[in-house]
């Protein structure tokens, strides 16, 4: 009798123990934690509509406890909750923005942010104020010194350009350029969840685990692998390739990095499709000094410019994915 109490307290520790534990390796973003977001995308009241996503990436790392949760670069997600195009210059146009999720190679989280207002302000600059709050937060708006084009946005940018284009147009948008560092704050408690890994020991059988040499055998229309282990353009790889090839430029045959009207074959180069003979002769290679700030691919797929996009493609010509070098220019 003595003995069985003595063993159900002794496994009640070890199951307490574990719970601990995993509790320890799930850390949590508690509110009121500051999540600087360096915008890629670039949003007006005049362009975007409620509902639309934009990307970023962070612009300091979030640490909780003394321990690094997600590291400076990590990609982020956001929504566009709400938007009033401007009138006259008495009607300013404003934005309203949240976060939706942050990840990086090893963890990610969904989180709940106090929305960010952006409204125009003096003549087409731009004022961020929490809702609720009131304070401008213009300070924290623009490039980081050397970051970029990002320009200060808030009280206390005004200038005599803003006012004479206002003037001009009679709008005052509110703008969010690219490269601007936006300052959020998390209202709700976040899980951090591991990201799950492409290939287990318990999974012997999947895809994942069959030697490389044997991928490209299966690489055949209609039964093509490639898109289930394509390291897909995350935020932050479109955000570096775009300023690896302005550095780059010049390297490039005229008009590689330019989007034409599309015509003949050029239609055909789609996300899913194959590319043409004659497109992938004119494809160009990233430079090694971009492919050195992204990650590994897999043997059998390569990373190509071609008439001002990007494609991540296979030795069968397979496009896997794609973006545009003028997307949300």
């Amino acid at each position: 009798m003595y003995r069985t109490r003595s063993l159900f307290v002794a496994i009640l520790f070890l199951l307490a123990g574990s719970l601990a534990g995993l509790a320890a390796a799930t850390p949590e973003i508690p509110p009121g934690t500051d999540v600087h977001v360096r915008m890629i995308d670039t949003l007006t009241s005049a362009k975007v509509t409620a509902g639309d996503i934009f990307h970023g990436t962070l612009e300091e790392p979030i640490v909780v406890a003394g321990k690094q949760v997600f590291p400076k670069g990590a990609d982020v997600t956001g929504t566009v909750v709400a938007v009033h195009e401007s009138g006259r210059l008495s009607d300013p146009g404003e934005l309203s923005l949240v976060l939706n999720t942050i990840s990086s190679k090893k963890m990610a989280s969904s989180v709940t942010v106090q929305p960010l207002v952006v409204k125009g302000e003096s003549h087409g600059k731009s004022n961020v104020t929490k809702i609720g709050g009131g304070a401008a937060l213009g300070a924290i708006i623009g490039g980081i010194a050397g970051g970029g084009k990002g320009a200060a946005i808030g009280a206390g940018a005004g200038g005599a350009a803003g006012t004479a284009g206002a003037a001009a147009t009679g709008k005052r948008d509110a703008v969010v350029e690219s490269e601007a560092v936006l300052k959020f704050v998390t209202t709700e408690t976040s899980t951090a969840a591991p990201v799950p890994q492409a290939s287990t020991t318990a999974e012997p059988a999947t895809r994942e685990n069959t030697p490389t040499a044997k991928e490209p055998e299966r690489d055949e229309p209609g039964g093509n692998d490639s898109f289930g282990n394509a390291v897909l353009f995350t935020a932050r790889d479109r955000r570096v390739i775009r300023n690896c090839l302005n550095a780059h430029a010049t390297e490039f045959p005229e008009g590689t990095l330019e989007r034409p009207e599309p015509s003949g074959s050029d239609r055909q180069v789609r996300v899913g499709g194959t590319l043409p003979s004659d497109v992938e002769t004119k494809a160009q290679a990233l430079p090694i000094a971009c492919e050195q700030q992204l990650p590994n691919l897999r043997s059998n797929q390569e990373r190509v410019v071609y008439s001002g996009r990007v494609l991540l493609v296979d030795d069968s010509g397979h496009v896997l994915d794609m973006f545009e070098l003028n997307e949300n220019r």
